[in-house]
């Protein structure tokens, strides 16, 4: 399968290079060339780079990273990426720890996005095939090899309104070595955003107390 990543974060980098072994051709997207030729070259000799709007035209699955900005306002050919299967794994950046918070403690309030992030992009793209997934899990934890994963079972959340949009994206995740679990349509992405932005508080409160005292810094899913 052809696979556009969108950015080479964390999340970018992670899941590419994790497909690209499992024998997809992937093609890294970023506005930093650099960037993006670095991610190829750490994957194999198949692996693609260019600009964003490459990464779009290229895959038949879109790895959506970029947090925050939509595709009309990213890309200059939005409309690239109608009938293509795009996949958000955003989390808010309001909350987390990449805008840390001294006073952040137990019990404290947070706004889920309500729509949510993926309800947006699909909005944003309406010809797209938008699948919420990846969102809750860290980009350490999507490096680790199928053998060492396929024991734990680790959940990804699956919410879309295109069911078979959905069945790929489980396949794809099944295939790294995580179980999909369907999560219903993609307004249900609202809950999926909320449990990713939980499990982040948790990250920030086990830096914060004890487990810091051994070294424990889990990195925030994004």
């Amino acid at each position: 399968m052809k696979i556009g990543v969108i950015g080479t974060g964390n999340m970018g980098r992670a899941l590419g290079l994790r497909w690209a072994q499992a024998g997809h051709r992937v093609f890294f997207g970023s506005r930093d060339l650099g960037k993006a030729k670095a991610a190829a070259v750490s994957t194999n000799d198949s692996t693609l780079f260019g600009d964003y709007d490459a990464a779009a035209a290229f895959g038949e699955v879109v790895l959506y990273t970029v947090r925050d900005i939509l595709p009309s306002q990213l890309l200059r050919q939005p409309q690239v990426l109608a009938g293509r299967i795009v996949i958000d794994c955003n989390n808010s950046a309001i909350f987390g720890l990449d805008i840390p918070d001294p006073d952040l403690r137990p019990g404290v309030h947070f706004a889920v996005p309500i729509p949510s992030l993926a309800e947006r992009l699909a909005a944003d793209v309406p010809t797209a095939r938008v699948v919420k997934a990846f969102n809750t899990m860290a980009a350490t934890v999507i490096a680790l090899d199928r053998e060492t994963l396929t024991p734990h079972r680790v959940s990804v959340f699956l919410c879309s309104d295109d069911v078979e949009a959905k069945a790929v994206v489980s396949g794809l995740a099944e295939e790294l070595g995580f179980v999909g679990v369907d999560s219903g349509r993609l307004e249900r992405a609202q809950l999926v955003e909320a449990v990713g932005d939980f499990i982040r508080f948790q990250i920030i409160e086990m830096g914060r107390g004890p487990f810091a005292t051994i070294g424990l810094h889990p990195l925030p899913p994004r």
